[in-house]
């Protein structure tokens, strides 16, 4: 529909998982993929407006005081708004999909045999969002002209009237 560029982030300690991802998302022409091996470095080049970021919910890196993918999407919550995340997790959990959408994430997706179909299904979900969002603003702002133009030329109409009026009973 709109010939426009995704910039997606991976955010993933498993480097198998990250180049994996990558890999095949750069393989489509409508994405830019960045990759990130922490939560840190994700939060540090938000300034980039990525439009997704597929994000790893339990990260286990080796620095102290890394923060886990919980924590890295509260941060994008407050800090990158308008970025879509997506959080993949080992965990088919209930409980812990729920509380991630609840504070911020638009999906959760289980790492299992096919997390990279479905996390590909996942960012053409997002995108279609994004793209019927970008839709509703154009068409918004074409309703809001063609209001103005229609006061327009009602204000015209009532002063021609006003005129002809005025001239007929003159």
């Amino acid at each position: 529909m709109m010939n426009r560029i995704y910039k997606v982030f991976v955010v993933d300690d498993e480097a198998m998982v990250r180049r994996m991802l990558e890999f095949k998302l750069k393989e489509r022409e409508d994405l830019e993929v960045q990759a990130f091996s922490s939560g840190e470095s994700c939060i540090e080049n938000l300034n980039q407006n990525p439009d997704i970021i597929i994000l790893d919910y339990h990260m286990d890196t080796d620095k102290e005081n890394a923060i886990n993918g919980l924590e890295t999407l509260l941060k994008i919550v407050e800090n990158a708004p308008d970025s879509h995340v997506a959080m993949l997790s080992s965990q088919d959990n209930v409980a812990v999909a729920v509380d991630v959408l609840k504070k911020g994430a638009v999906d959760y997706i289980i790492k299992n045999s096919v997390f990279a179909v479905n996390t590909e299904s996942s960012i053409d979900k997002i995108i279609q969002g994004l793209e019927l969002k970008e839709e509703i603003n154009e068409l918004s702002a074409r309703i809001k002209k063609d209001k103005l133009l229609m006061r327009g030329y009602f204000i015209i109409i009532a002063v021609l009237l006003l005129l002809a009026i005025y001239f007929f009973l003159s």
